[in-house]
């Protein structure tokens, strides 16, 4: 009975090890090396402008005025799979607003929203009131427009941080405007 008992435990070893041994993956070849990175810093691009009603804008139709700023700086990774925000700071205020805003203005209600590619970023103001361009324009005269973009291998993907309250943003990304 005892070398029976040897026999099964020696079996029971060696289909555990032959278990064990098949979980683990064969390593394969090493992939392509990535880009270097800063040392301790986030690779996260920021932007500020101050909209000037005046010249700034460009009116597309009787609708929608398009305010378009240069920029230059993103990847195709950060366009395409990454995260891109804008916020306004309407002039004499202090607080941020996270875009698409839209708010009533002068019997219209004005709609505030964004656009980007790698080289360019596009306020885009619409109203429903035909040919208001230029009052609703004159709205935004002097506001500030801050833009962050993050690269999608340094997003926060947990709970607990909202993209749409800047201070939030800034003090998780240790941003300097």
């Amino acid at each position: 009975m005892e070398a029976a008992m040897r026999a099964t435990v020696t079996l029971g070893l060696l289909i555990l090890g032959f278990i064990f041994s098949s979980c683990i993956a064969a390593i394969g070849p090493e992939g392509p090396r990535g880009r270097d990175g800063r040392d301790g810093e986030v690779e996260i691009y920021t932007g500020t402008f101050v909209i000037n009603s005046d010249d700034d804008f460009g009116v597309v139709d009787e609708f929608v005025s398009v305010a378009s700023y240069s920029w230059g700086v993103l990847d195709v990774s950060t366009v395409d799979e990454g995260l891109v925000i804008a916020y306004i700071q309407f002039d004499g205020s202090t607080s941020w607003n996270s875009l698409p805003l839209s708010t009533p203005f002068d019997n219209d209600v004005v709609v505030l929203r964004y656009a980007f590619d790698i080289d360019n970023f596009d306020l885009i103001l619409e109203g429903e009131t035909p040919d208001n361009n230029q009052l609703n324009e004159s709205l935004f005269d002097g506001d500030i427009i801050r833009v962050v973009a993050i690269p999608p291998g340094q997003m926060f993907k947990g709970k607990g941080l909202d993209y749409n309250d800047f201070e939030q943003v800034s003090a998780f990304y240790n941003l300097n405007f």
